[in-house]
């Protein structure tokens, strides 16, 4: 973790974890802005709904706008409703961009071709 630039945020209630959140800023070739995502945020069951995501979510924003970050994306499951809400409620607005993935197979004898 001490060689890349994620951001790892973590929440703490009566000296226990509940809950962690990560970011990353990166440059683009195309484009001249750094770009910021939101790539995990999770809190534990038992203490959902008492603003501890918001809170995570603020600190990984105000960390990537120190960076220079004026855009964040996130990624959630279409039906990860309480995800979305969250988010919403954060001022994050739905896109219409679709997401296509693909797997790859490495072959360790010539990764480049693979």
């Amino acid at each position: 973790m001490r060689t890349c630039s994620e951001l790892i945020v973590v929440a703490e209630l009566d000296g226990k974890v509940v809950g962690f959140g990560c970011a990353q800023s990166f440059m683009s070739f195309c484009y001249r802005e750094l770009l910021g995502e939101i790539t995990e945020m999770y809190v534990e069951d038992s203490v959902r709904r008492k603003g501890i995501a918001t809170s995570l979510i603020a600190c990984l924003e105000n960390h990537l706008k120190a960076r220079g970050v004026t855009e964040i994306k996130v990624l959630t499951g279409r039906r990860n409703d309480a995800a979305i809400r969250t988010y919403e409620n954060c001022s994050y607005v739905r896109d219409d961009e679709v997401l296509l993935k693909k797997t790859l197979t490495i072959d360790p004898t010539n990764p480049i071709t693979s």
